[in-house]
């Protein structure tokens, strides 16, 4: 089973469900109320890979803004705000197991595309776009909403565990997972699919946290890290996009993804001492929340795409 939904701005929208092993570009999800700020989705058409068309993605048009003086400064570089870029942003993404993504600013969320739980490695891995990884368009409007890229990410207790994307627009170089100044806070609160993951008010309360550096030390990263990191854990890079897998090995636990460089990488945290020969990519076995997830991934202004050449 596939779930799929969608939360818009300040409070939890409609949520729309689909069963499927088939195809995922089809669902359509129900506008919040005006209050939220409004999301809808349309499912679009998915290529096929064999002739290395992506086809035509979904569109989405999620409302709301927050005001550029919240922006702040992360770790990652941010500067606070986004120039105010003409092209729409297209994302390719998957995750094992769950993820969601949107912009925002230093203290929280100004829109969210969320709610996409892979509980088989088919919905994970397999082409076409659509398949398995799913394809997004973000106008620039929603794009431009704060000076943070953010991606939310959680898994179940089997197997493997991360996330890999690709953020591109015309005239601009890609952003990619694993490449650049990215950090996670690892907020140890739980939740596995089909659970339907934490709601924007909760991310957003999070985000709070994580700044302050707030956070349980025995169940959290406490706060932002880097891959660097800190006595509780950090950010991790793993495999590229080019080493096919029969089996889960330590750096090579994941297929490739279709339609996604080999420079995008598998990006998790790692909850482990340093020095830990084990991979973070790999469930440890165990039933408890030993990954310290769900997880929020941002990466600050300066590393978002720049404004396109006239």
């Amino acid at each position: 089973m596939h779930l799929r939904g969608l939360l818009a701005l300040a409070a939890v929208a409609s949520l729309g469900f689909g069963c499927s092993d088939t195809d995922k570009t089809n669902d359509d999800v129900a506008p919040g109320g005006s209050d939220s700020g409004g999301a809808n989705a349309s499912g679009g058409s998915a290529g096929n890979s064999a002739s290395g068309n992506a086809g035509s993605a979904g569109s989405f048009n999620l409302g709301g803004s927050v005001g550029q003086n919240d922006g702040g400064t992360s770790a990652a570089g941010g500067d606070g705000g986004l120039e105010d870029l003409p092209s729409e942003v297209n994302v390719i993404i998957t995750a094992d197991n769950a993820y969601g993504f949107g912009y925002g600013t230093k203290t929280a969320l100004a829109n969210y595309f969320g709610g996409v739980e892979n509980q088989l490695s088919a919905d994970i891995f397999l082409c076409p776009i659509g398949r398995g990884p799913e394809q997004y368009v973000v106008p620039a409007e929603d794009a431009n909403a704060g000076g943070y890229l953010y991606i939310i990410g959680y898994a179940d207790k089997s197997t493997t565990q991360g996330v890999i994307a690709k953020f591109f627009r015309e005239g601009a170089a890609p952003v990619y997972t694993g490449a650049g100044k990215w950090e996670v806070c690892a907020t140890g609160q739980d939740y596995d699919p089909p659970s339907g993951g934490p709601d924007l008010a909760t991310i957003n309360d999070y985000i709070g946290k994580c700044n302050a550096g707030e956070l349980d030390p025995t169940t959290s990263s406490v706060g932002w890290v880097d891959t660097t990191g800190n006595e509780h854990g950090r950010l991790t890079f793993g495999e590229d996009n080019s080493t096919e897998r029969d089996l889960p090995t330590p750096g090579n636990e994941f297929p490739v993804v279709c339609e996604i460089e080999p420079s995008a990488r598998w990006m998790w945290f790692d909850w482990q001492a340093p020095g830990s020969d084990k991979s973070p990519f790999i469930w440890p076995e165990g039933s408890g929340n030993v990954t310290k997830d769900f997880l929020i991934f941002r990466l600050g202004a300066d590393q978002v795409p720049s404004k396109p050449p006239k």
